[in-house]
């Protein structure tokens, strides 16, 4: 997911140090991708699920992981993925090709539409945080999925609830602040700022557009201390809660001392021995029919 730079559309994201939020995503993209159990973890044969297919979209894909995971694992598929943030283009192309994933490409475009694709060009459209989209335009923007996903098609939405749920004092204060300023910004569809509030719409928008057969498979990563993931999801999350410092001060959320200390004793308490952390995730998926 791209959070970071003015868009040529004028729209904006919440972070704005260019390069260690370009390193932040692309750890934060491999990392998920891993621990949410691979690039189809839903499907108990993803090679299968594939082999039919042919060309496969990456909605706001950020610095690219997931595109190149996949193609990764099969390399017979044309894979394209776009974001808003040129940047984050600029570097996932460099990371392609220094990959050598000659069959995957990325460009600049806005995922709230419309999309510069032909109708039915793509087998599978993938959209990991197409929360990104306003909720005013989120369903207007998954019609034109929708219109270029190939009849038998399927597009595949992945979204997280909240930035996790711990039981640090500073970081849920730091994260309850952010829910509460995208919601006032028309991010996600909680009802009160207190969540993000949009996975609980994913598998009825897509049914509201019309996809068939919609299915949903929820996610857990456990980063509490003495897991596995906790020193490299705490690490991360440690550099996202400084990174949104300067955009909750901006929007006179917070004062920057007050910030400051809490990211400070957010850090202290990720380490603490009795630290917990969940973060909740859930996979919807949907195919278009092959008749009108």
């Amino acid at each position: 997911m791209s959070e970071t730079h003015p868009s040529p559309s004028g729209n904006t994201y919440f972070i704005q140090e260019t390069q260690t939020e370009l390193i932040r995503l692309y750890e934060q993209d491999r990392l998920l991708t891993q621990l949410l159990g691979g690039v189809l973890p839903e499907h108990p044969d993803p090679a299968a699920f594939l082999a039919p297919m042919q060309t496969i979209l990456d909605v706001a894909c950020g610095t690219g992981g997931w595109a190149m995971s996949l193609a990764h694992i099969a390399p017979h598929l044309e894979i394209i993925g776009f974001d808003i943030d040129e940047q984050m283009i600029r570097y996932a192309n460099a990371l392609a090709q220094v990959g050598r994933f000659s069959t995957t490409s990325f460009e600049v475009m806005d995922a709230s539409g419309p999309l510069d694709y032909p109708d039915h060009a793509f087998d599978l459209v993938n959209a990991r945080y197409f929360s990104v989209v306003p909720r005013t335009t989120w369903m207007a923007a998954l019609q034109e999925i929708l219109r270029i996903t190939k009849p038998g098609g399927w597009i595949r939405l992945t979204e997280a609830e909240n930035n996790s749920l711990t039981t640090s004092p500073a970081f849920e204060q730091l994260s309850g602040l952010l829910l509460q300023s995208l919601k006032r910004q028309g991010i996600g569809f909680s009802t009160d700022g207190r969540s993000t509030g949009t996975t609980i719409v994913l598998a009825h928008t897509l049914r509201k557009v019309g996809c068939q057969q919609v299915q949903i498979h929820p996610f857990v990563l456990d980063w509490s201390v003495g897991t596995p993931a906790h020193q490299a999801i705490s690490q991360e999350r440690g550099i996202f809660l400084h990174l949104i410092t300067p955009y909750l001060v901006a929007k006179q959320m917070i004062t920057k001392e007050e910030a400051e200390r809490l990211v400070q004793q957010a850090r202290e308490e990720m380490l603490e021995e009795n630290f917990c952390a969940h973060w909740y995730y859930l996979t919807a998926w949907g195919q278009k029919p092959l008749t009108p």
